[in-house]
């Protein structure tokens, strides 16, 4: 029995070698990285050996992928918490982290998240109730909650 261990030993270094080549180009989750394995055929033991080791060596962390994933989301896509948190529960990122990493951006910072998206999206303000509506439906699609794209809408309006 003792032996076991050893027996996994090339076993646990191919999987190593198939989740560093997954991970190379960007990060990834570990249910991301745990199911890769898994279509490789490697076995569950061997994968959360794998992944122990992964997590404690810092060459996997789901906080750094969601911190990550919500700046960059926010940045390049102009995502609202709404959306970024529906991804990130898809991604299979735990609730709490997902709390810690989006509760960092308070209300304030979220409107000017909004307004930045409305600046190159629409450019100029809202002449009519339409216009707004319009405005409006665009923010809450991108993943903001109606309170904010209320709140940016009107403080486009005022700039």
């Amino acid at each position: 029995m003792a032996s076991a261990p050893l027996d996994h030993a090339p076993r646990i270094q191919e999987a190593l070698e198939r989740a560093f080549r997954f991970i190379a180009k960007r990060e990834r989750t570990i249910t991301q990285v745990s199911a890769r394995l898994e279509r490789d055929g490697i076995e569950q033991p061997v994968i959360a050996s794998v992944i122990k080791q992964m997590v404690a060596d810092g060459y996997l962390s789901d906080h750094r992928f969601a911190a990550l994933y919500a700046e960059d989301r926010r940045a390049i896509d102009g995502w609202g918490n709404e959306r970024i948190t529906t991804n990130l529960r898809e991604a299979g990122i735990a609730a709490e982290i997902i709390d810690v990493v989006l509760g960092s951006r308070g209300h304030g910072d979220q409107v000017k998240d909004a307004i930045r998206v409305l600046d190159q999206r629409i450019g100029l303000k809202p002449s009519d109730d339409r216009e707004r509506e319009r405005a409006l439906g665009m923010l809450v699609r991108r993943g903001y909650n109606l309170e904010i794209a209320h709140d940016a809408v009107r403080a486009f309006e005022r700039r």
